[in-house]
C-alpha cells in the first residue's frame, strides 16, 4: 500500500519520533510511506528519508487544504495517518470536494484528543486515551469508526540484557530531562530519606534541563553529594553504560502520557520505580511489572526502594515480567505487526 505519514503542529517532543517509527514499522512490510510535515517542524530531522513539506497557517486554512487536495490527487495513496488535530483537519477539510476519500487515521499521542475526532479511525498509544476519544464520540460515530490500541515501540538492546539481582548498594538510574514533571526532585528526596536511615542508595541522574541546577543544589544541601551522580547529557554509548551498572530504573513521572524510559527499562531488564499519574499506570502494573510509588511523594517511593533492597526475589521477579512484556508487547517487532494489521483492515474496511 502506499501511505501518506503526516505531522502538523509543534511535534518537536513524541511526536515526530512516534511518525519515524511507524514509517520504519511499516516499511518493514513493504508498504511505501511518504512522508509530509508543516513548516513549524523545520528544525526537526528526518534522517535518510525524503519528506515534502507543505505549509499550513491554522485548521482552517482554505490555501492548504487545496494544496493538500493536489498532494493526494497526487499521490493516490491508500490511507493517510496523521499524527496531530490539525493534520487530520488538514487533510479531512482537503477531501470534502473529492469524489474520492481517502481513509485518515489519527494516531493519539495526548490527552487533548478534541481535534482528532473527525477521523475515520484511530491509533490510541494508550487504553485511557482510547477512552477520552471514544467518549466525545456518539454511538453511531464509534459503530463506524475503527479504534486500536497500540503502544509506543521501543527497540530491544542488541545484548540478551537479562534480570540480574540487585547488587550493593542498589544503583537507581535516570534518563531525563530535568524538568519538574519528570519527578527528579521526587527521586532525590528518596535517596536522601534513605540516606537518614542509613540505606545507601546510588542515583545517576542523567540528562539536562533547565532545573538541573536547582537538582544539583537539592543534592548538596542534603548532603548526598557521595551518592549522587549528574553526568548531565549521554549519548548511545553512555547510555549502555548506565544501564548496566543500574539495578533500578526510576520514572517517577508527574505528568506524563506514556514515558517511554518504562518501556526502555523493561527492555534492559530492569526493575522500573514508577509514580501512579495515569500515563505511567497505562503500562506498570504495581508488584507485577514495576513498583508503583503514589505521584510525588518521595517517602512513599523512598518506602518502595527499600522493601524491594529486603525483598530481593520479589525484584527479581518484577524485572523478568517486565523483560517478558517487552519482548512479546512492546518491542519493534510486535509493534509493527500491530501497525501492518490495523492498517490492512482500516483500508479493507473502507474499501
Amino acid at each position: 500500500m502506499k501511505i501518506i505519514n503526516t505531522v502538523y503542529g509543534d511535534a518537536t517532543c513524541g511526536r515526530w519520533q512516534a511518525m519515524l517509527n511507524i514509517t520504519d514499522t511499516l516499511e518493514q512490510y513493504g508498504h511505501e510511506v511518504v512522508l509530509l510535515r508543516g513548516t513549524e517542524n523545520a528544525h526537526l530531522s528526518s534522517g535518510n528519508r525524503p519528506i515534502h513539506v507543505i505549509a499550513n497557517t491554522g485548521f482552517y486554512s482554505v490555501r492548504a487544504a487545496l494544496k493538500i487536495r493536489k498532494f493526494i490527487e497526487e499521490q493516490k495513496p491508500d490511507v493517510i495517518i496523521a499524527h496531530s488535530g490539525k493534520a487530520v483537519w488538514l487533510f479531512k477539510n482537503a477531501m470534502l470536494t473529492m469524489g474520492v476519500k481517502v481513509p485518515v487515521i489519527a494516531v493519539n499521542h495526548s490527552h487533548n484528543v478534541k481535534r482528532t475526532v473527525r477521523a475515520d479511525a484511530f491509533i490510541h498509544i494508550t487504553p485511557h486515551i482510547q477512552h477520552l476519544v471514544k467518549s466525545r464520540l456518539t454511538d453511531a460515530q464509534n459503530s463506524k469508526k475503527m479504534h486500536r490500541v497500540i503502544s509506543n515501540l521501543m527497540h530491544l538492546p542488541v545484548e540478551p540484557a537479562l534480570p540480574q539481582p540487585l547488587r550493593e548498594p542498589v544503583t537507581v538510574a535516570m534518563l531525563t530531562r530535568m524538568i519538574p514533571n519528570k519527578g527528579v526532585h521526587v527521586l532525590i528526596e528518596a535517596i536522601h530519606l534513605l540516606n537518614e536511615k542509613n540505606i545507601q542508595v546510588k542515583a545517576i541522574l542523567a540528562g539536562d534541563g533547565e532545573n538541573k541546577a536547582e537538582y544539583e543544589k537539592m543534592v548538596k544541601d542534603f548532603k548526598i553529594e557521595h551518592l549522587v551522580q549528574f553526568p548531565g547529557w549521554v549519548n548511545a554509548e553512555q547510555k549502555y553504560e548506565i544501564y548496566h551498572s543500574a539495578d533500578m530504573m526510576a520514572i517517577p513521572s508527574l505528568n506524563d502520557i506514556q514515558p517511554l524510559g518504562i518501556l526502555d527499562a523493561f527492555g534492559w531488564g530492569k526493575v522500573v520505580l514508577s509514580s501512579d499519574h495515569i500515563g505511567p499506570l497505562q503500562v506498570c502494573k504495581h508488584r507485577e511489572n514495576a513498583w508503583v510509588a503514589k505521584v510525588g511523594d518521595a517517602q512513599d517511593l523512598a518506602n518502595g526502594i527499600e522493601y524491594l533492597i529486603q525483598h530481593p526475589d520479589e525484584a527479581l521477579k518484577i524485572a523478568l515480567q517486565a523483560k517478558k512484556e517487552a519482548l512479546e508487547i512492546y518491542c519493534f517487532d510486535q509493534i509493527a505487526k500491530e501497525h501492518n494489521a490495523f492498517v490492512h483492515q482500516v483500508v479493507d474496511y473502507f474499501k
